[in-house]
């Protein structure tokens, strides 16, 4: 009898994203959101042009300095992301351009409904100053449906984590949808603080931090540059 061979374990690898993957980190955004409600009524859009969003968000944040894409890769294909912003994004030369896509994605009505809710966002996560320079802000995680229960996420937020500290960032924050208790829960295993729910958007919303000084360093963790 022939004897079988174990298969090869896949090759997965973590890594800053960078406008070369535009695309493929906007295909994955769409399809871990699709039929997400708490977003799509949050900012007022339907599927489609949700999609669009993603696009103009990427388009943004792939090219700002302060703001950082992180990918996580199996055998080459892109599985999770996460987006994670800093003090000093979005740069001003570049919002203008940013709002204009959103305008011509959107129109008007879709342009006003989400600068309603990045007011309410940033009423939601406002810290002290001082605490503004030494935060990642963001934490949006996108996991590809099919990867969902493999732990891709849990080890990407693990590395975006060892990635902001070594931009000596020390706070990490983030906001999500409190009916979800599943991503309640997965925050929470992370190591992260919960506030209580509060009103967003006729909807219920929490806040996530970890303060990573009063967390042991993992594993250095190497970061292939976009």
């Amino acid at each position: 009898a022939m004897a079988m061979q174990p298969s090869a374990e896949p090759a997965i690898r973590f890594r800053q994203l960078g406008s070369r993957d535009k695309d493929a980190v906007t295909r994955l955004a769409a399809a871990a959101f699709h039929q997400n409600s708490f977003y799509e009524n949050a900012l007022g859009l339907d599927a489609r042009r949700f999609e669009l969003y993603w696009d103009a968000f990427f388009d943004l944040s792939l090219g700002d300095p302060g703001a950082a894409v992180y990918g996580l890769e199996r055998n080459g294909e892109l599985m999770a992301a996460v987006a994670v912003a800093f003090d000093e994004f979005p740069k001003t030369s570049r919002v203008v351009r940013y709002l204009w896509a959103l305008y011509r994605h959107l129109g008007a009505g879709g342009l006003l409904r989400y600068l309603r809710f990045v007011r309410a966002y940033e009423r939601a996560m406002k810290r002290p100053e001082s605490e503004r320079r030494i935060e990642a802000r963001g934490l949006w995680l996108f996991v590809k449906p099919a990867a969902g229960k493999a732990g891709l996420g849990s080890r990407l937020v693990k590395c975006a984590i060892e990635a902001v500290r070594a931009r000596g960032k020390t706070l990490v924050t983030g906001f999500f949808d409190a009916s979800n208790r599943a991503l309640d829960r997965f925050y929470r295993r992370q190591g992260f603080a919960v506030t209580s729910p509060f009103p967003f958007a006729g909807m219920q919303a929490a806040c996530i931090e970890l303060r990573l000084e009063q967390m042991k360093a993992g594993d250095d963790v190497e970061i292939d540059a976009p």
